[in-house]
């Protein structure tokens, strides 16, 4: 009677084939977690009143020598109405501060408890949103230090993005979010697709504290911002955007 020896290829074959198996199986499982997990804390959350004052009252809506407009989120009132609803937001502001050939814009954002989960608003950032329009990052700086006045702010995220087919034009962008007041860590990297830890982390911290209150702000200029910093003009307006919940209170 003969003996069939299985090849030790085979073998490895064949564990290769579980050791995938039980990756995806995990995976898969995880996900359909934070699925359910977001189901749940979805219907289950009651979005609080928004009792804070207008963002657009707290910013100049007047700068001598300087023309100030507010602008839509989009370029055309369509693709403004399909922003608002997708970023859900409680109150905003988009405003536009230009003198002569110099401009700079300050985009403001605030969601209450309940309103908004912590990596969706993660997910809409000129990281991801900029780029998928077409813009390409050509600098970028981790944790950036500014002050106003003397006085330290939460650390930014710097980047320099260029338009399509172009090797000027320069936009200078800093951006931040806060959660519950404290600064979000999106890592030393760039976020054009969401790190998969904080995108797992967020969901457990939802699942524990619901959604959070937030916000987002983000100043663009075609000025390098270290030279648009030491303006005397835009340090006012800076000290009203850092007013909004910005000032490092650990300094």
């Amino acid at each position: 009677m003969s003996t069939v020896t299985t090849p030790p290829e085979t073998h490895g074959a064949k564990r290769r084939s579980r050791a995938m198996f039980v990756t995806l199986g995990g995976g898969a499982l995880l996900l359909v977690a934070a699925i359910t997990i977001q189901l749940v804390f979805t219907f289950r959350e009651k979005p609080q009143e928004n009792v804070k004052p207008r963002i657009a009252t707290q910013l100049s809506a007047t700068l001598q020598g300087w023309a100030v407009t507010d602008e839509a989120l989009g370029s055309t009132e369509a693709t403004s109405a399909a922003a608002l609803k997708v970023l859900n937001l409680d109150d905003y502001v988009y405003r536009r501060y230009q003198r002569g050939r110099t401009s700079f814009t300050v985009y403001a954002a605030y969601w209450a408890r309940g309103k908004m989960p912590t990596r969706l608003v993660a997910s809409h950032t000129p990281d991801r949103c900029w780029t998928e329009n077409g813009m390409r990052c050509v600098d970028m700086r981790f944790q950036q230090a500014y002050d106003v006045s003397g006085r330290h702010l939460l650390p930014a995220e710097y980047r320099v993005f260029l338009p399509p087919k172009s090797e000027s034009d320069r936009t200078y962008v800093a951006y931040w979010h806060t959660v519950e007041g404290r600064l979000y860590d999106y890592g030393n990297r760039f976020n054009a697709v969401p790190h998969p830890w904080l995108w797992w982390k967020d969901t457990l911290a939802q699942a524990m504290h619901g959604s959070r209150e937030q916000l987002f702000v983000r100043i663009a200029s075609d000025v390098p911002l270290d030279e648009l910093w030491r303006n005397g003009d835009f340090q006012t307006v800076m000290a009203q955007v850092a007013a909004l919940g910005l000032w490092d209170a650990g300094e």
